[in-house]
């Protein structure tokens, strides 16, 4: 046996008798780390939580998804959280998924933000820029090109097509549009909610309905192209928002406030869009406050849209 190899069963032998190990004590027993050595800690398996995006439907859905899952990519590089794109299939209520949390933010129009601030406490937090610069949008009446529609009060004993019931540009601001004209909704031989722009667009130039209210920039867009006439304009309301769910914490909301002001979609942050120009917030977004709301929601009150009672 080697000199090396006796020594250490020298020491066995005297830590370990032939009597067992009942003789192991907290003296004679080597420690497994010594002061120079930090045993190593394991570290907890934390998933960072990911935040629900949602929108009011405008475009065709898949037009629509194409277009906000850049966003959301931008959204996630300038504020470090994960942000999932979650579509609002007709059966559900985007109010509501918002207002209970199920949705954490979203882009929605003013009608739809009243309704979800009414009923739940939802928070606009930016509001879309146009592409003429302001904060505030229109809608727009259309017909088919060749219609001999000349005027609103034309509409009298025509058919008519909104887009969603909870839509701004396709349902409040042409209703105000007819009310305004002196044109009621029995004036009208039929109305239908289509269910978005793009199918208000569709309903009108495949001259299933006469006329329709629409987003400004889709109607100009289609009216460029020849395949409708703008029969009126609305007068101009607060553009779109983004909203959060009350139950969004504070400093989530305050840093996702600060990526939307900082968003340049004209500038750096274009090339990773995907027709952003499309949207209601081509030139990206301003702070907003809830009483830069205060006449469109007396105008849903009026209307019948939206109850008078105490928020």
């Amino acid at each position: 046996m080697s000199k090396l190899l006796a020594i250490i069963f020298s020491t066995i032998l005297f830590l370990f008798p032939a009597t067992g190990c009942s003789n192991l004590t907290k003296e004679n027993v080597i420690p497994l780390t010594t002061n120079d050595q930090n045993p190593v800690v394991a570290k907890m398996d934390v998933t960072s939580p990911v935040y629900t995006f949602s929108y009011d439907r405008r475009m065709d859905p898949a037009e629509d998804v194409k277009m906000y899952a850049p966003f959301l990519k931008y959204l996630e590089e300038t504020t470090g959280y994960k942000f999932k794109l979650q579509p609002m299939p007709p059966n559900q209520n985007l109010i509501e998924e918002l207002g209970t949390g199920r949705v954490d933010l979203a882009a929605i129009g003013t009608l739809s933000y009243l309704q979800a601030h009414q009923k739940y406490g939802v928070r606009a937090i930016a509001r879309g820029v146009t592409d003429q610069g302001k904060a505030e949008y229109q809608a727009l009446i259309i017909t088919s090109p060749n219609s001999k529609l000349r005027s609103l009060s034309d509409l009298r004993g025509k058919t008519f097509s909104f887009g969603s019931d909870t839509s701004t540009q396709g349902y409040l601001l042409p209703l105000i549009m007819l009310t305004q004209a002196g044109v009621k909704l029995t004036d009208l031989a039929g109305y239908t909610f289509a269910g978005s722009h793009f199918d208000t667009a569709n309903a009108v130039i495949s001259g299933r309905y006469a006329a329709g209210g629409i987003q400004d920039t889709l109607g100009r867009e289609l009216a460029k192209k020849g395949l409708v006439r703008i029969l009126a304009e609305s007068e101009e309301f607060p553009s779109s928002t983004i909203s959060v769910s009350p139950s969004l914490p504070s400093e989530v909301v305050k840093k996702i406030r600060e990526a939307l002001l900082a968003f340049a979609p004209e500038g750096k942050d274009k090339a990773m869009l995907y027709h952003w120009e499309q949207t209601e917030m081509p030139r990206g977004f301003v702070a907003t406050d809830d009483k830069d709301f205060d006449e469109a929601r007396s105008w849903a009150v009026r209307l019948g849209i939206l109850n008078g009672g105490a928020e």
